[in-house]
């Protein structure tokens, strides 16, 4: 059994989750990929295999929106959201920029439930209009899907096309990725949650009633309840796809870097943060032997993927940590987990 196989079997082991993918990959290959354990579990039994589909969550962010924007050359990065989306032209926004929103440092709370104030695309743009800053823009890190909700909504205005359209054309195809929003076979893809738990809970605990919240387990569809009820389709979240999926989308940050969008733009906070890329200065899925300039990002169901120019390494792992339930730990510590026994495995060759 190869180290990468015997890694997911120990966490699996430890209830981390119930299956994952990873890979361990250069600029030029994959050097490594393995599959342990089950896509799903309820509401029948199916073991994860290297092309499960997983709902890439919060990856959706740089693989999509910072791709996009890159492939598009856009974005004056201190100029007004205002520019582009009228509601935000208020004085509540002023001195926010596009770099704040691309940088977690706008000032917006880090979550609501745009849903609750109606679905659906114009209903959101709506709401994001609406939306009371909770600090000071540039004052603090407050990472929030906020931020991405609205960026997707002006890429789609820059681009005059619907976000999943412009990344398929723009990024997927010449990346040669299968990742997509809206899978065409979600009997393929891995699990999530059951009952929108998380985010029922969360709803509930800003005084929030919504009454459409999914009642099974979440398979095919996007767990993110903002991204699904925009349609499936949204800036913070959506993407689907493979290990090698991702890996095809990641490589190109290695081979072709984009620094404007790696470097570290909030050096006076605690924590690094790109252009949607984070910084391993203060992450808590970073290991103290990545570089100063290794650059990742995570996802709530249980994935993430790290990058480190360095040492011309792509990490990618891809679990349904949240299903069938959100377990209670932290699963910062089973990445760093990953990431060392990574480095360790490659120090022993």
């Amino acid at each position: 059994m190869s180290w990468l196989s015997a890694f997911l079997e120990e966490e699996i082991g430890r209830e981390s989750f119930p299956g994952a993918v990873a890979l361990v990959g250069s600029g030029e290959e994959v050097l490594e990929l393995a599959a342990a354990g089950d896509a799903v579990r309820e509401p029948e039994r199916v073991g994860a295999r290297p092309e499960t589909l997983y709902d890439l969550a919060s990856l959706t962010k740089p693989l999509c929106c910072a791709a996009l924007a890159r492939a598009a050359g856009w974005g004056d990065l201190q100029s007004s959201p205002g520019r582009y989306f009228e509601p935000w032209k208020r004085t509540k926004y002023e001195g926010i920029t596009l770099e704040m929103l691309w940088t977690h440092t706008s000032g917006l709370p880090a979550w609501f439930p745009l849903y609750a104030r109606g679905e659906g695309a114009d209903a959101y743009r709506r709401t994001l209009g609406e939306i009371e800053p909770e600090a000071r823009p540039g004052e603090r890190v407050t990472y929030s899907d906020l931020n991405f909700l609205l960026l997707g909504e002006l890429l789609e205005r820059v681009l005059s096309t619907p976000l999943d359209r412009a990344f398929r054309e723009m990024v997927a195809a010449p990346c040669g990725t299968g990742a997509s929003f809206l899978p065409s076979d979600p009997l393929k893809t891995a699990a999530t949650e059951r009952a929108d738990a998380t985010e029922r809970a969360m709803a509930a605990a800003l005084g929030l009633d919504y009454p459409r919240f999914r009642v099974g387990v979440v398979w095919g569809e996007v767990h993110d309840g903002n991204a699904c009820r925009r349609g499936g389709v949204a800036g913070n979240a959506g993407l689907f796809g493979a290990a090698r999926d991702v890996w095809a989308l990641a490589r190109r940050w290695l081979t072709d870097p984009a620094e404007d969008f790696q470097r570290d733009r909030t050096a006076a906070l605690p924590e690094a943060r790109g252009l949607a890329w984070q910084g391993s200065r203060g992450a808590g899925s970073a290991v103290p032997v990545f570089s100063r300039r290794a650059f990742g990002h995570t996802g709530f169901t249980g994935t993430s993927l790290w990058i480190d120019p360095d040492i011309d390494r792509i990490w990618i792992l891809l679990s349904n940590r949240v299903h069938p339930s959100v377990r209670d730990a932290n699963f910062n510590e089973v990445r760093r987990r990953f990431h060392a026994a990574a480095y360790a495995a490659a120090h022993e060759r």
